[in-house]
């Protein structure tokens, strides 16, 4: 009986569509001039844009595709005219018209603002009032009314009656919901949303507010797109306009609710509720019976920890409950200062991981420690994991140790920065992760005259000078940025995310200048060379690059900063 239900509502709502499709003349298909075909052949792509939920006449269905009826006819002016037409929905009228799109298509002449010029209707529709059911439609002066952003407040409706929604779907949820109390919308979109969500709480009224005539707006007031269009809709024929518009407003996703299947399954469902009550009673008691087993092993396994100096717990899924050994609790103070572990438990659940990574958990004394956990999930008898029985290994000291060794291996001994092979490395995994339209740029510098304050100072005062470039470098730079020595006087910093070369020059201008502060009493200058990361794909071709600039920055005297030239390619 239900399913009849269905098929009557659809057969009334394909009736009411096919008295409503308006009559459009038909027209011979050469429609267009030799100007407006020039001008078609010459334009690239025209930008549609519309509001989603308003279906049938535009909106985005399960898949993610645009359907309705204003895409069927956008889809049928282009073919017929050769125009290429993309379209994309957006949350909001606002949004639709600041997308840069040349077009909104789905726009009512009597809602959309008067500066957008429109073309002729291609759909003529009904206006119709829908409240819920607990309202009296006879009285809406002091209701809330819902509206869709971006549009028109019918005339008599105040501003502070009004609520503003997204979307016409979204709208009619609200009434339903009774955190609205009326709306207006289309009869095609009021039949098709009806249907679709099975709304138990509105109610229509077959009292007609106005007509509304669907057009297409234009932001760009081109004249030429506007008349190629209007010929366009008025090619269509009343036959093609019924079949373009019964295919839209046809094709119903309908929504399973709740209620739906309540009504049409309670018995079996009362049924399966106490088979599965039974089972539910039957596991618990099963689960009872096991937990108390468990919670002998674990009483055996705490004093063991006892003796043993591990720190054991174990965390209770459904509970979120964790249990921690004597000494467990002695080392960390409390439960709280494990609730990162406790989140990294979830994530090796998810996993099916025995052993999380290394994780940095704050201990009793105030400081923190780094521990590895090792972990086993226990089983109930359905498979599913209730328990995780685990013992926290502290590898503080091990870790420091790796990290100093890892440090050291990549720090230059002298100056304290990057060593050549880190800085290669470093550099070479920013080119090939960096995203498009980033601008980084390569510095390579060196000093000037080294030799010769090496022979004038001695070995210790050049060294110092080394010293005193890389403190230089990293008090101008970013922490951001990559910096390292990469030869006896040589040095070089990669800029990551600049915002204009101009950025880095007058980087290495200040550079220059507190190199000569810190080695006062020695006339110690850089020559500096700039590469930009453009159409560069390697770390070598990147450097050659900049060290061709610094070969010209020393070829005019030194102490000079100069970029990379692509003209002498």
């Amino acid at each position: 009986m239900k399913i009849w239900k269905l098929q009557q509502k659809i057969v009334i709502f394909v009736i009411l569509v096919t008295a409503i499709v308006p009559s459009i003349p038909v027209k011979a298909q050469s429609f267009l001039t030799k100007e407006e075909q020039e001008y078609i052949d010459s334009k690239k792509v025209i930008k549609a844009a519309s509001i989603d939920g308003v279906a049938p006449l535009q909106y985005y269905d399960a898949n993610g595709q645009a359907k309705g009826i204003s895409i069927n006819v956008l889809d049928f002016i282009s073919q017929s005219t050769g125009l290429a037409i993309t379209y994309q929905l957006y949350k909001n009228t606002d949004e639709a018209k600041a997308s840069g799109a040349d077009i909104l298509f789905g726009v009512s002449s009597k809602t959309q603002s008067k500066d957008i010029p429109l073309s002729i209707p291609y759909l003529v529709t009904e206006s119709i009032l829908y409240t819920n059911s607990s309202v009296n439609p006879n009285e809406l002066s002091n209701k809330r009314y819902a509206a869709i952003k971006g549009t028109n407040r019918p005339e008599g409706i105040k501003e502070t009656s009004t609520i503003y929604i997204d979307t016409l779907e979204n709208c009619l949820d609200a009434v339903d919901k009774g955190k609205a109390d009326y709306g207006y919308g289309n009869a095609y979109s009021i039949a098709y949303y009806t249907l679709q969500n099975n709304y138990r709480n509105i109610i229509t009224v077959p009292e007609k507010k106005d007509s509304r005539e669907y057009c297409i707006g234009f932001l760009s007031n081109d004249e030429m797109l506007i008349s190629i269009i209007n010929k366009a809709i008025l090619s269509i024929d009343q036959s093609h306009m019924m079949v373009l518009t019964l295919d839209a407003a046809t094709d119903i996703e309908r929504k399973i609710t709740i209620p739906m299947v309540m009504d049409a399954y309670s018995y079996q469902i009362f049924a399966v509720l106490f088979i599965a009550i039974a089972i539910l009673l039957f596991s618990i008691i099963r689960n009872v019976r096991s937990k108390n087993e468990i919670k002998l092993q674990y009483e055996r396994y705490q004093m063991l920890s006892q003796t043993s100096n591990e720190y054991l717990y174990e965390y209770h899924i459904k509970t979120k409950h964790l249990e921690l050994s004597q000494n467990c609790i002695e080392l960390f103070g409390s439960v709280h200062n494990l609730k990162k572990l406790t989140a990294e438990f979830n994530k090796a659940l998810l996993n099916h991981e025995t052993t999380i990574p290394i994780i940095e958990l704050p201990i009793a004394d105030g400081t923190k420690s780094l521990f590895k956990s090792v972990n086993s999930f226990i089983y109930d008898d359905k498979g599913k994991v209730y328990s995780i029985i685990g013992k926290l290994i502290d590898i503080n000291e091990e870790v420091s140790e790796k990290r100093k060794l890892i440090q050291k291996s990549e720090i230059d001994g002298l100056t304290g920065i990057y060593n050549a092979i880190t800085t290669r490395n470093l550099i070479t995994e920013r080119i090939k992760s960096v995203k498009p339209n980033t601008l980084d740029a390569l510095i390579v510098m060196d000093c000037d005259k080294y030799k010769a304050i090496n022979d004038s100072y001695g070995h210790l005062q050049g060294d110092n000078v080394l010293i005193n470039i890389g403190k230089a470098l990293t008090k101008t730079f970013r922490e951001t940025d990559i910096i390292g020595r990469i030869g006896g006087d040589e040095f070089c910093v990669y800029m990551m995310n600049i915002p204009s070369s101009s950025f880095a020059v007058s980087k290495c201008q200040q550079l220059q200048t507190l190199i000569a502060e810190l080695n006062s009493g020695i006339n110690v200058t850089v020559s500096i060379g700039i590469s930009l990361l453009r159409d560069t794909k390697s770390y070598e071709e990147l450097f050659q690059k900049a060290d061709e600039a610094l070969y010209d920055a020393k070829e005019k005297g030194g102490n000079q900063i100069q970029f990379f030239q692509v003209e002498k390619k």
